[in-house]
């Protein structure tokens, strides 16, 4: 979302302290993006899946399992 923000009248020190609210706010999208991908191998290499009887797997029954 990108919002337009009328700073005309705002003093020097004002727009600098905005920016660095929007540095922070960018920062902290980058952080949770990152949180968020998972590094399967990794993942798997942590928590190997057991298979019984080398029977194949749903996406849904590895990301779902316990």
């Amino acid at each position: 979302m990108i919002k337009n923000i009328n700073v005309t009248e705002l003093k020097p020190e004002q727009i600098q302290q905005i920016q660095a609210i929007i540095a922070v706010f960018k920062a902290q999208n980058q952080l949770n993006k990152s949180e968020t991908k998972i590094d399967m191998i990794e993942y798997l290499l942590e928590n190997p899946i057991e298979v019984d009887n080398l029977e194949f797997m749903k996406r849904e029954e590895i990301y779902d399992r316990t």
